[in-house]
């Protein structure tokens, strides 16, 4: 993996393909030691002021590349070139890109001859090429060769493939240049000469705060859905996460109460569960507002009930299977029953754990008028967030329609959570051959990747990563650290943060004034239907099969603003493969 400067993407670069060839640098397995700068400014450029090459690679033993990126359309008519982007607008050039090129890598070399120190190696390999990344380009000319040219064909492969031919091509032409530079010393010169003092840029607190921002007043877009539901008795919302089903969910329970509805809201994550019922109890409507987890609000009802006895002595034999399956459902439609209290309105999230057949009865009972005739309003996604149900999601939705009937739905598309580059990747790691949603056009920061090979360096991974995200004035309370293993199970376990930091589990009682600042740790179950600024998950160990892809997509989506990713080194090369997917006509096309 490249060593990017400046580490992250610039979001004000308004080209696409220049981020997408940032990407392909950077998770490349094969660039470990390389050096890549990106939009490297020129004092001056030939006759001109001043410049700018969009990309300067600096690759151990081969040479300096320079890259000149044009993306979209490219033609050239009557010898005058122009590039059209993706809404069909054209950009004619004041010259041949390959020409661009090669003035940007003469002046890349002057600039550093005049500035080298003494000592430093005259005979240094410098060579360019023009990136292509949205067309097949097999024009020939003098004004070229084939290697200078990296279309998209080319980038079918690594990106490293095509540069290295670069290189080894350009040194047949010129063997007076040394051999075996640059060398380490060499490139620690060229780094200081062509970007010294890099990291001088706004903290990611900063970058972070105004993503939130950003992303809090997006979703607010969401509620346009709501006058779907004050239109309609029963409504089906399906929408891949992200895409604001919970927000909605607790805005049309709120309505609904407001307007003296006794208004029900569930969901079946306990974490969530507990958030919801904070929610309603701060509403002021305690009297016709219920929200929390389904099973602990049914508890509630079987416990008061004349088979609470017989609930008890099930729950003390201690077997899950029996009692979310039999033991629930029938002793809630019981106590439901006896207690004939019954809800207006019904509200579910996460309902692709929820709609299956004990619990649906149970609700068939506690909603006035029951699914068929009552008012309900309901929120899922059934591609792949369904982690705790066996049952293929399109079964459940017509069990819904067995017992209900006729019902409005309707479908979420804007992921308004992510930022594109979270959202673009939780698709690409999570299988999706094309977004499963419309992406926002908040870039925000890229998704870091750290590779380990044992449990250690993880826990040196995880240990570094908390530690500069607080140094950077992050707060411990905007970071979660996930995985799919308790803490005690997990890779992190043992993780020593002295006085920087100490992990602890969600749920774990901590000292509230600790001078130590405390950062959350919650398994990917317990986590989902929930969300944070900064997340960094944990024991990312395979990444090619159904089972883990679903398990990434809900813990990856989770991230707002900000999300980390500890990978085993065996995922790597899937990794980079998945990151040059964006290249593919599917997802560049997404809107």
């Amino acid at each position: 993996m490249s060593r990017m400067l400046p580490a992250q993407f610039d979001s004000s670069t308004v080209s696409v393909a220049e981020r997408r060839l940032f990407e392909l640098l950077r998770h490349d397995p094969e660039t470990g030691d390389w050096i890549v700068f990106h939009s490297l400014g020129l004092a001056r450029r030939d006759k001109k002021p001043y410049g700018e090459i969009d990309f300067v690679v600096l690759i151990p033993g081969c040479g300096v590349v320079c890259l000149e990126v044009k993306g979209g359309r490219v033609a050239c008519l009557n010898g005058r070139w122009e590039t059209t982007n993706r809404a069909g607008k054209s950009e004619a050039l004041n010259r041949s890109p390959f020409l661009q090129a090669r003035e940007g890598m003469f002046a890349l070399r002057n600039s550093v001859q005049e500035r080298a120190p003494q000592g430093f190696p005259p005979g240094l390999l410098y060579c360019y090429a023009v990136v292509m990344p949205d067309v097949d380009f097999k024009e020939r000319s003098p004004e070229w060769e084939s290697w200078q040219v990296i279309d998209s064909e080319t980038l079918r492969k690594p990106v490293s493939v095509a540069l290295l031919r670069l290189a080894t091509q350009q040194r047949k032409l010129l063997p007076h240049v040394l051999a075996k530079e640059p060398t380490a010393a060499t490139m620690r010169i060229l780094q200081h000469l062509l970007r010294p003092d890099f990291d001088l840029i706004v903290t990611r607190r900063t970058q972070i705060e105004r993503t939130e921002t950003q992303i809090l007043r997006l979703t607010e877009e969401q509620y346009q859905a709501l006058d779907i539901l004050s239109d309609n008795d029963r409504c089906l919302f399906e929408g891949p996460a992200g895409t604001g089903k919970t927000m909605l969910a607790l805005e049309y329970a709120r309505r609904s109460a407001a307007a003296g509805k006794r208004t029900l809201l569930i969901c079946y994550n306990r974490l969530l569960g507990d958030w919801l019922e904070t929610q309603a109890g701060e509403s002021q409507l305690p009297d016709s507002f219920t929200a929390g987890r389904f099973y602990r609000l049914l508890r509630d009802v079987i416990v008061r009930s004349s088979v609470a006895e017989d609930f008890f002595e099930q729950e003390r034999k201690g077997d899950p299977a029996e009692l979310f399956t039999n033991v629930y459902p029938l002793c809630g439609a019981l106590g439901v029953e006896e207690q004939g209290q019954q809800f207006d309105v019904l509200v579910m999230d996460e309902a692709q754990d929820l709609l299956i057949p004990g619990v649906m009865d149970v609700l068939n009972l506690w909603l006035k008028d029951g699914f068929c005739g009552g008012r309900w309003a309901i929120f899922g996604d059934f591609q792949r967030q369904a982690i705790f149900s066996a049952i293929p999601g399109e079964k459940l939705k017509q069990r819904l329609e067995k017992i209900a009937g006729h019902f409005t739905k309707g479908r979420l598309t804007l992921n308004c959570r992510n930022t594109r580059n979270i959202g673009e990747e939780t698709a690409l790691l999570s299988g999706f051959a094309s977004p499963p949603y419309r992406m926002g056009q908040l870039v925000g920061l890229p998704v870091d990747y750290h590779y380990y090979e044992s449990p250690r360096k993880q826990r040196d991974a995880l240990a570094n990563t908390l530690q500069k995200l607080l140094a950077d004035g992050v707060s411990a309370t905007d970071i979660m650290v996930v995985s799919r293993h308790r803490l005690n199970n997990s890779g992190v376990a043992g993780i020593e943060g002295g006085t920087n930091f100490r992990l602890a589990e969600v749920g774990e009682s901590t000292v509230s004034d600790s001078r130590v600042p405390i950062i959350r740790f919650s398994t990917v179950q317990a986590f989902k239907g929930m969300e944070s600024p900064v997340l960094v998950l944990c024991d990312v160990d395979q990444v090619s099969e159904e089972e883990p892809q679903a398990m990434l997509y809900v813990a990856m989506s989770r991230a707002r603003s900000q999300l980390t990713m500890l990978v085993h080194m065996k995922a790597q090369t899937h990794v980079a493969e998945c990151v040059r997917r964006k290249l593919q006509d599917t997802w560049r096309n997404s809107p």
